[in-house]
């Protein structure tokens, strides 16, 4: 391989893009169990070099899971996909170590995304319910038991935040145990009477079990949404399902990448917002150091 050039290969968990430098190897690898095909990385992706594989859906359910494709033509390591991926299903390796190079060089934030854990609130009866409430189960809990297998105690709990969705689901399964801040705001339009009979499309590929089917009708508990727009893109009805974004938590950046990132990401009317927001915090800045700003000027 020519120095510099970008390889394609297929591994056991998906595909894997790798560039090696004279100084520096880049890797990144798609986890195709968990990706969705939803349009947050192609959206972002600078180099335009993602494309969505629109899966295979079959009496309204899917059969061939929606995924994505990686130009290595196109491709640059720059990680913005790595960051905005909300199923965790990319990740970026520079010499064997997790490194995102829009985070290094401080040209994305860091997404506010946090799960805090209050064990002692965990009462043992409640065990099996914090478990089975996590989508991607990442939640392990050790307990002691009796002579017949009943929890007698919980020993602590551990969260694999690397696999994180932070959906709340936990959250709302266990209120007092599990606090959850989740980066994706938006709304979900949804209208059911546009469903075609049967179709259950969005509960598949929903990652965070949002949708649901009760006697046969389909319902959305937006507290879990991710916003990811995977279910808009699976579902065969245009106008069922339409997935607006309206901000995403992060810290605080100065970044023309990130700008670009949240126009293409959210609403127009939220991203001048987001813009707005930012001109008046440097409007203050500028004007905190001006003479007699308060700061010691004459």
């Amino acid at each position: 391989m020519k120095r510099g050039s970008t390889i394609t290969r297929e591994t056991s968990e998906g595909m894997a893009l790798e560039r090696k430098m004279i100084t520096r190897r880049y890797l990144l690898e798609l986890v195709r169990e968990r990706c969705i095909g939803c349009e947050v990385c192609l959206l972002v992706c600078p180099q335009e070099a993602i494309e969505r594989q629109p899966g295979l859906v079959e009496n309204g359910s899917i059969v061939q899971s929606p995924t994505i494709e990686i130009d290595p033509a196109k491709c640059n390591f720059c990680g913005e996909c790595v960051v905005l991926c909300p199923v965790n299903a990319l990740r970026l390796t520079i010499n064997g170590q997790p490194e995102v190079p829009v985070l290094q060089f401080q040209a994305f934030p860091e997404l506010i995304k946090e799960i805090s854990v209050n064990g002692a609130r965990l009462l043992p009866e409640a065990v099996a319910t914090c478990e089975a409430s996590c989508p991607t189960e990442v939640i392990h809990i050790q307990v002691e038991r009796d002579g017949a297998g009943q929890v007698t105690r919980v020993l602590g709990i551990q969260v694999d935040e690397s696999n994180c969705l932070y959906c709340q689901q936990c959250e709302a399964a266990c209120p007092g145990v599990f606090t959850v801040t989740n980066p994706w705001q938006g709304r979900v339009l949804l209208d059911v009477a546009r469903c075609p009979e049967g179709c259950r499309a969005c509960v598949d590929i929903c990652p965070t079990d949002a949708f649901l089917m009760k006697d046969s009708r389909l319902i959305l508990d937006e507290r879990f949404c991710l916003y990811c727009g995977a279910c808009q893109q699976v579902c065969p009805a245009e106008g069922a399902i339409v997935v607006e974004r309206s901000r995403i938590l992060h810290t605080p950046i100065k970044s023309a990448a990130w700008t670009s990132a949240v126009e293409r990401l959210i609403s127009v009317e939220a991203a001048a917002q987001e813009l707005e927001a930012k001109s008046q915090a440097k409007r203050r800045q500028v004007l905190s150091y001006l003479p007699g700003a308060g700061h010691g000027g004459a």
